[in-house]
């Protein structure tokens, strides 16, 4: 756990100038009041990372900055677990967790078991209508429905089931004679 006084003089600058893009970062994109002061933000970190900054800021800024800012490995202040943030919440020293950029992104992908919302399924919907597929994926779509079992079907439902078969048949039929 670091403090003011086992940091050195350079670090403690850098991460002055962190723990202001993380408040800043949190407010603006998450709507997020970060509560913990400077003190606990500097008790997130661990000795090993100080010690990895302080050996680049010696080797050099192009050293240092390509440490903070790489997007897979830099550290971050993200959050200990998906259920802790809550957008327009606050963010404490509890709820912080220093970690690599990829693994904040990761906990906050799309994952198994989590459901779109409307606006996501309407878009999602906007992008493959109209789109012919392929006859590899109509039959592993069809393969995914076999043995599942549907609600009973409107009347509507049924004519309109009816209709469109009788518009495909009619479509074949008139590829067929050509």
């Amino acid at each position: 756990m670091a403090t003011r006084t086992n940091i050195p003089e350079p670090v403690l600058e850098l991460l002055w100038n962190e723990y202001c893009s993380t408040i800043k970062y949190q407010r603006e994109k998450n709507s997020i009041k970060v509560t913990m002061n400077f003190d606990e933000y500097l008790s997130l970190w661990s000795m090993t990372r100080i010690n990895t900054m302080a050996k680049k800021i010696e080797m050099g800024q192009k050293s240092i900055d390509y440490y903070m800012k790489n997007k897979l490995y830099g550290p971050v202040c993200g959050w200990v677990s998906r259920e802790a943030r809550i957008l327009g919440g606050t963010m404490t020293v509890a709820d912080a967790k220093i970690m690599k950029a990829e693994d904040s992104k990761r906990m906050f992908q799309f994952q198994v078991g989590d459901k779109h919302g409307a606006s996501a399924r309407a878009s999602i919907g906007d992008a493959k209508r109209g789109k012919p597929q392929s006859e590899e994926h109509v039959k592993k779509r069809t393969a995914g429905q076999i043995g599942k079992k549907r609600g009973p079907m409107s009347e509507e439902a049924k004519a309109k089931l009816r209709s469109t078969r009788a518009a495909n048949n009619a479509a074949k039929e008139k590829t067929n004679d050509l």
